[in-house]
C-alpha cells in the first residue's frame, strides 16, 4: 500500500463535506472579479478619465505600495489589473489557507484523520485530497475570472494571464499552508503562521515596488504583479509561483511522511506548573484563548487604516478622475474625502464582523470538539461560560474598529501634517460597532437555538455583503437595503452623527444576545 492509497475516497469525502461552502466560496471569488469589471466599466468610460487617473496616481509612493507599479493605468484593463491583483490574490490566498487547514491539521486535531487512516487510506492521502480540492476550487475561480473579464469586454489573452497570476498566488499559499500544517500541532497556529507569510509577502512587495524592485521578486504577490496583464504581458512571470508551489508541496509531503499523526514537527512548549489567577476566571480564560486572534485583527486593520490614511493627499484627485466616482461620493457630502473614508470604514466593519461572528461562536467550536462537558464539570454555569466569550467578542470588536479609525486618522495626519481629524476618524470607526454587535448577536441567537444552526451566521454576513455590494450600484429596493444593519450606520465623518439607529441596533443586539443565552441555558449539549 502506497502513501497515496485512498486519495480518491478522501477527495470524495472532502467534496461531500464542502458541498455547500465550496460553491459559495468559488462564487464569492468570481463575484469580486465581476464587481471590479462592472465598476471599472462604469467609472472609467473614457480615455480622458484613465489619463486623469494615471496622472493622479503615478509616482505616488503610498499608492504604489498599496497596489503596485502604475505603468499600465493608461488602459482600462491595466487599471483593473493594478487595482484587483493585490486584493483578489490575498482573498484567494486566505481561502486556500482555510481550505487546506480545514482538511488537514484541523482534521488531525479533532481525531478524524486517524479514523480515516484505519480504513486503509495511506498517510499522505488526506493532504493530497486537501491540495487537490483546494486547487480545483482555485482553478474554477480562475475560469470564472476569465469569463467575467471577457464578457466585460476585456481582451481574452491578458484576461487569461491576469487569472493565471491570481491562481499562481493561490497555489503558492496552498503549498505554504500544507507545509505549516505539518510544522504545528494546532490549526490556529498554522493559520497564524500562514497569515504572517501573506502579510510579509505584501510588505516585501510594497517595499520593493517603492524602491528598486528587487525585494518584489522575493514575494509571491510580487510575482503575480510582475505578469503585468494588459500592459507588458509577461507570461514568463508565471514560472516562479509554479516552481514555488512544487517545492512547497514536495516539502509538505516529505514532512508528513516523517512525523507522527496528530503531532507537529515543532512541539508546543509545556505550560507553567500552575495557572495564573486570570485563567481561573471564565472571562480571563476566554481572553487567553482568543488573544492571538484579537491581536492579529487589531494590528492588521490598524495598519490597513493607516495605509489608507496616508493616501489622503491623493484621494480627492483620484476620485475626481472619474465622473461616476465624483457623483457617487458627492451625493453623501460635499467633501469627497470624508465620503470616501465613510465608505472605507463600512467595508472594514463588514470584514471585521467576520471576527465578531468567529469570536462569539468560539463556544460552538468547543462544543463540537466535546470539550464543554469537561469545562462544565467544574462549578461553572453554562451561561457564564458563553457570556465570557460573547463579551470578549463585543469588546474586541469595538477596540478593532476604534484602532482602525485611529490608524486612518494618524495616516492622514502623516500625509498632510494635520492631525486634527484623528479624533473624528476614531469616533467614525467606533460608530460602525453597533452593526457588528447586531451581526454577532445573530450568531449567539442561532447557537442558543442549536449548535448546528451556528454556521448560518456566516450566511447572514454573506447576505449583508451582497446587499452592500449590489446597493452600491443602486440596483436594490430600499426595503432590501434596510435588511442589512450596516445600511443604518450614519456615513460619518461625511455627515453628522445620528445616534438613534446606533441605539436601536445596540438594543436589538442586547435582546438577541440575551435570548440566545437563555436558549443555550435550556438546551442539551450537542
Amino acid at each position: 500500500m502506497t502513501g497515496f492509497a485512498g486519495t480518491a475516497d478522501a477527495i470524495r469525502f472532502a467534496l461531500k463535506r464542502d458541498r455547500f461552502i465550496l460553491p459559495i466560496c468559488v462564487a464569492g471569488l468570481i463575484g469580486w472579479m465581476v464587481i471590479y469589471v462592472l465598476s471599472y466599466n462604469d467609472l472609467y468610460g473614457t480615455q480622458a478619465e484613465l489619463n486623469a487617473l494615471y496622472k493622479s496616481v503615478a509616482g505616488n509612493p503610498a499608492l504604489v505600495a498599496m497596489s503596485g507599479p502604475t505603468g499600465g493605468l493608461r488602459s482600462l484593463g491595466g487599471a483593473l489589473s493594478w487595482d484587483s491583483t493585490p486584493a483578489l490574490s490575498i482573498i484567494g490566498g486566505v481561502f486556500a489557507m482555510f481550505s487546506v487547514i480545514r482538511h488537514t491539521r484541523a482534521e488531525e486535531e479533532d481525531g478524524r484523520t486517524e479514523l480515516l487512516l484505519t480504513s486503509g487510506s495511506g498517510r499522505l492521502a488526506p493532504l493530497a485530497a486537501a491540495v487537490i480540492v483546494t486547487s480545483f476550487a482555485l482553478v474554477l475561480a480562475s475560469i470564472g475570472y476569465v469569463i467575467a473579464l471577457s464578457v466585460g469586454g476585456f481582451e481574452l489573452g491578458p484576461s487569461i494571464l491576469l487569472s493565471l497570476s491570481l491562481l499562481g498566488f493561490g497555489l503558492v499559499i496552498t503549498g505554504t499552508t500544507a507545509v505549516f500544517a505539518q510544522v504545528t500541532s494546532k490549526a490556529r497556529a498554522a493559520r497564524g503562521l500562514v497569515g504572517i507569510v501573506i502579510g510579509v509577502a505584501w510588505l516585501l512587495r510594497a517595499i520593493g515596488d517603492t524602491g528598486d524592485g528587487t525585494l518584489s521578486w522575493f514575494s509571491p504577490l510580487g510575482w503575480a504583479q510582475q505578469t503585468k496583464p494588459f500592459w507588458e504581458n509577461h507570461w514568463w512571470a508565471l514560472l516562479p509561483p509554479l516552481a514555488a508551489t512544487g517545492i512547497t508541496l514536495g516539502l509538505a509531503f516529505w514532512q508528513l511522511a516523517r512525523r507522527d499523526i496528530g503531532s507537529g514537527l515543532i512541539q508546543p512548549r509545556p505550560g507553567p506548573p500552575a495557572a495564573s489567577p486570570s485563567l481561573l476566571h471564565p472571562l480571563g480564560f476566554s481572553l487567553w484563548l482568543q488573544r492571538g486572534t484579537i491581536i492579529g485583527w487589531s494590528s492588521m486593520l490598524f495598519l490597513y487604516g493607516f495605509a489608507i490614511g496616508v493616501m489622503g493627499n491623493n484621494i480627492e484627485d483620484i476620485l475626481k478622475s472619474s465622473t461616476a466616482f465624483t457623483e457617487a461620493f458627492a451625493s453623501a457630502s460635499g467633501d469627497l474625502v470624508d465620503s470616501y473614508f465613510a465608505s472605507i470604514l463600512t467595508v472594514i466593519a463588514i470584514m471585521a464582523a467576520g471576527f465578531t461572528i468567529s469570536s462569539a461562536l468560539r463556544p460552538h467550536s468547543e462544543e463540537s470538539r466535546d470539550r464543554v462537558a469537561i469545562l462544565l464539570a467544574a462549578p461553572l454555569g453554562k451561561v457564564r461560560w458563553v457570556a465570557g466569550h460573547v463579551l470578549i467578542a463585543y469588546v474586541a470588536s469595538a477596540m478593532i474598529m476604534a484602532l482602525t479609525g485611529l490608524g486612518l486618522g494618524l495616516g492622514l495626519g502623516v500625509a498632510t501634517g494635520d492631525f486634527s481629524e484623528t479624533g473624528t476618524l476614531l469616533g467614525s470607526g467606533f460608530a460602525q460597532v453597533p452593526a457588528m454587535w447586531l451581526t454577532g448577536s445573530l450568531a449567539v441567537l442561532l447557537f442558543g437555538i442549536s449548535s448546528r444552526l451556528s454556521s448560518l451566521a456566516w450566511a447572514f454576513l454573506a447576505a449583508f455583503v451582497l446587499i452592500w455590494t449590489v446597493a452600491s450600484f443602486g440596483e436594490l429596493p430600499q426595503w432590501i437595503v434596510d435588511l442589512s444593519p450596516f445600511s443604518h450606520v450614519p456615513a460619518v465623518p461625511a455627515v453628522s452623527l445620528d445616534v438613534e439607529p446606533l441605539l436601536v441596533m445596540t438594543l436589538l443586539a442586547a435582546v438577541f444576545t440575551a435570548t440566545g443565552l437563555a436558549l443555550w441555558r435550556r438546551r442539551d449539549l450537542q
